[in-house]
This record gives C-alpha cells, structure tokens and sequence, in this order.
C-alpha cells in the first residue's frame, strides 16, 4: 500500500528522479568489472535484507515467494501484445503472457510508523529471456498498454469499477499505472504501479501493491534494486 503522508508524486517529477536511478542500467546488459560479463545466479541479483533502504524488510514468508525455473521461454496463453486490459492489475500477467526462462521474485514492505502512514507493500522480480527476447517483451508490454489507454469496466467481488491503463517512459523501461474507482463514484480510488527496466536479456520488475495515493516509495525500492542489480553482477 502507498503512504498516505507520501503526497502525489505523479508526471515529470517522479520520471526525472527515477530514470536517473534506472539509467545505469541501460539496455546492453550487465558487464562484470573489466568487461567480463558476471550474470551469476538471477536469484544472487535480487534485494537482500542487507540492501534494503532503510526501514524496509522482505516480507513475512518472503523465502516462499521467491521461485525459480518457470518454463524455459515457451509460449503463454496468448501473446503479451494483445493481453486482455482487465490482466494488467494481476501481478503474473507479465511471465503468464511472455513467460522467460528464468524468474525469481522476492516480497517487501515497509511496516505502517503510527497515524496517517500505511506503509508499503510490493514485489520485485527478475526475468531472464533467451537473447534477443527482453527488448520485444518491454516493446509489446508498451503497446498493449497504450492500447488499453482508454478506460474500461470491470467487476471485482461484485462491485462495478472504471478501469484507466497509463504508461510512461523510464529510461529506456517504463512505469505502468492501472487506476480503478468505484463505477459512479462513491468509493475509494485504487492505483497499482508497476515499474520494468532492462539490462541486456533481464527485466528488472518493481510491482507497488495497490494504494489510495500513489507513493514515493516506488522509486526508492527501485532504486535500491538496481543498485543490488548492479553491486551482485559486479559493475
């Protein structure tokens, strides 16, 4: 959940912070000191305890959200490009249409300080495609987003909500933004980020679960985890 003391940190503000952290990353892949390519185990590249920001844990259980060995790469239930816009705000839909070889993922938080502040809760996760792949995945992940700009419907637990897709660049990834609200009004607004930046044949995922307001944790834990990227391939 975002902070409800963490403000709007929506536009221009948010992408210029975040894509000077994700930048470092580019597109080429990751090279070891010296010019070796160091890829190591992906699980070895994730957040550790030890690397969190301050005030941050792996969730409770978080060994147990942490997986490896998806299906070598083969094909989904149908092509990511033309995902149905109602999967964006599921937090598989990305390894369910586009599934790599490899995919590890770990569970964090921030735990609520007391008052106004709900904490923060969200997901990082590592997919590794064969050579070539993760440029065409991030392509078409921006495509079907674009696509499903326009608002849509959609029932969850039997209550009618509008649905607004949005995607943005981030270097040379992008940030996906999926606003739900009650069908007329009345009830909450929800917002669920999802953050993807790339380097070489990885896609480096920071998912925020849903909050009132959006945060400016996201980029934080973000960057946070491209340094952990970078500091455990050896760059």
């Amino acid at each position: 959940m975002g902070t409800a003391n963490g403000g709007s940190v929506r536009g221009r503000g948010w992408a210029a912070g975040a894509v000077a952290v994700v930048v470092v990353l580019g597109g080429g892949g990751c090279a070891g000191r010296g010019g070796e390519q160091r890829p190591g185990r992906l699980r070895d590249l994730l957040l550790s305890a030890e690397r969190l920001p301050p005030g941050y844990v792996l969730r409770a259980g978080a060994a147990g959200l942490t997986t490896t060995g998806t299906p070598g790469g083969g094909a989904g239930p149908g092509p990511l490009v033309a995902v149905d816009c109602g999967e964006f705000d599921t937090g598989s839909f990305l390894t369910r249409h586009a599934p790599p070889l490899e995919d590890v993922a770990v569970g964090l938080e921030r735990v609520p300080a007391g008052g106004r502040d709900r904490g923060w809760s969200g997901r990082e996760s590592l997919e590794r495609y064969p050579p070539g792949r993760a440029g065409r995945v991030l392509a078409d992940l921006r495509a079907a987003a674009l696509r499903c700009a326009a608002a849509g419907t959609a029932v969850v637990a039997g209550t009618g909500s509008e649905r607004t897709v949005a995607v943005e660049p981030l270097g040379d990834g992008l940030l996906l933004r999926v606003t739900r609200r009650a069908t007329g009004g009345g009830g909450p607004t929800w917002i669920d980020r999802t953050a993807v930046v790339r380097s070489g044949d990885v896609l480096l995922v920071v998912r925020e679960s849903g909050g009132e307001q959006e945060s400016a944790e996201l980029p934080v834990v973000l960057g946070a985890a491209v340094a952990a990227y970078r500091d455990a391939a050896g760059e």
